[in-house]
C-alpha cells in the first residue's frame, strides 16, 4: 500500500507529530462535541501522502463501516473501467445489456441511471431495498422495472432508487462476474482495498457468502484505509501507485455535471448550502465554469467522502449516525481542515 495509507493501517503510531496536528485534533473534537458522537475515523491528504489521520472512540484502521450512499461513488468508479474497456457505453440503452426489461426501461441510457435523471421513482420508494438478498441483479432490474417510471427521461432529478441496479445488473451481463467478484477484480485488487464488503444497507456482509443482490446505492461496508485508497486514485484521475485503474477520461466524465437546468425532485437527505447537481454517481458541491472544483458522496448514515480539487486535497471521515443530524458539523470539519492543510 501507499506511504501514507501503510500510516493508516498502522494507527499512525509511528508518525512524528506536526505542528498541524493540535489544531486538526482540535476541529475533530469540536466535531464530537457539536454531534455528541465518540467514534470516528478520518483521513486528509494530498496525492498519496496522508497529512492527518485520526481514530477516535472505539474505530480502528479495521473497523468496518456501513457508508450507505457513499457507496454510489464505488459503483461508478467500477462501471467505469468496463467503458474503458469498451464492455459498456455511457450513452447505450440499458436494454443492449439487460434483457427482459419493458421498453420504456430499455430505452433509458447508463448515464441517466447513473445521474438519477432516467425518471425511476426515488429513495422514498425503497424498491430494491425490499427485495430479496438471494436473486440477481438481473432479476432485481427486472423487478424494478415493474414499477412504471415517474417522470420523462431527462425531465427530473431523483435522487436515490433502484438505477444502480440496472447498471449492476449490466456489468454482471457483459462480463459473466457477480457483482463482489466483478468489483474484486476491478477496482478492491488493484487499489489494496482488501476489507471492502458488497450487502444489504444494515446488515453486515459475511465474506464467505457473498450478497447476490447487493444494494448497490447503498450496500458497501468499508475500512477508513480502504476508502482512502479509493478515493486517491479518483483525486489522481485514475492512478494509484504509479497503476492506472481508470482512464483520465473516465475521471473527467464521472466529473461532468448532469443535473443542469434539470428539475429537482428527491434530494441528499440532509443537504444543505452547495451538493445540488449531481454528477456520474457522485455530487459537485461547487462548480466553477465547466469544472467540479469540489465534489462528494456523503452517505445517509455520515460517511462522508470529498476532493477538493482547488485545494488539492481530498478526505474520508468515516462514523455511524443520521446524516442529516450532523451534516453541518461535517461541513464545519471539512472546512476547517481545509483552511489548516491548505
Amino acid at each position: 500500500m501507499l506511504t501514507g495509507l501503510a500510516a493508516m493501517a498502522a494507527g499512525c503510531a509511528s508518525a512524528a507529530p506536526r505542528a498541524s496536528d493540535g489544531a486538526a485534533d482540535a476541529l475533530v473534537q469540536r466535531f464530537l462535541d457539536a454531534s455528541g458522537l465518540a467514534d470516528c475515523s478520518i483521513t486528509v491528504m494530498r496525492g498519496e501522502q496522508a497529512l492527518y489521520t485520526r481514530y477516535r472512540g472505539g474505530y480502528g484502521p479495521g473497523t468496518l463501516v456501513p457508508i450507505a450512499s457513499a457507496s454510489k461513488w464505488m459503483v461508478g468508479a467500477t462501471i467505469m473501467t468496463l467503458v474503458d474497456d469498451g464492455l459498456l457505453s455511457l450513452q447505450a440503452p440499458i436494454g443492449d445489456y439487460v434483457p427482459g426489461l419493458p421498453e420504456a426501461y430499455a430505452a433509458l441510457r447508463l448515464d441517466q441511471l447513473m445521474s438519477f435523471t432516467a425518471g425511476l421513482p426515488g429513495l422514498r420508494e425503497f424498491i430494491e431495498l425490499r427485495q430479496p438478498a438471494d436473486i440477481s441483479l438481473t432479476e432485481s432490474a427486472q423487478r424494478a422495472a415493474r414499477t412504471p417510471l415517474a417522470n420523462p427521461p431527462g425531465a427530473q432529478f431523483d435522487y436515490g432508487g433502484p438505477n444502480l441496479q440496472f447498471v449492476g445488473a449490466a456489468a454482471e451481463q457483459v462480463t459473466g462476474k457477480t457483482w463482489s467478484l466483478l468489483f474484486a477484480e476491478r477496482l478492491a485488487g488493484p487499489l489494496g482495498m482488501r476489507a471492502t464488503l458488497w450487502g444489504r444497507v444494515r446488515q453486515a456482509p459475511d465474506p464467505k457468502a457473498p450478497v447476490a443482490n447487493p444494494v448497490l446505492q447503498g450496500g458497501a461496508w468499508t475500512t477508513l484505509p480502504d476508502h482512502a485508497a479509493f478515493l486517491t486514485m479518483i483525486a489522481q484521475d485514475g492512478v494509484l501507485q504509479g497503476r492506472r485503474v481508470l482512464s483520465s477520461a473516465a475521471v473527467l466524465a464521472m466529473d461532468t455535471v448532469m443535473t443542469t437546468g434539470v428539475r429537482k425532485g428527491m434530494s441528499l437527505p440532509g443537504n444543505v448550502a452547495g451538493q445540488g447537481e449531481y454528477m456520474i454517481a457522485h455530487w459537485c458541491e461547487r462548480l466553477e465554469g465547466a469544472r467540479c472544483t469540489l465534489s462528494s458522496s456523503p452517505g445517509a448514515f455520515g460517511a462522508y467522502p470529498w476532493i477538493d480539487r482547488r485545494a488539492n486535497l481530498h478526505g474520508v471521515l468515516l462514523v455511524q449516525d443520521q446524516r442529516p443530524r450532523i451534516a453541518a458539523a461535517e461541513f464545519a470539519l471539512r472546512d476547517g481542515l481545509t483552511e489548516l492543510f491548505q
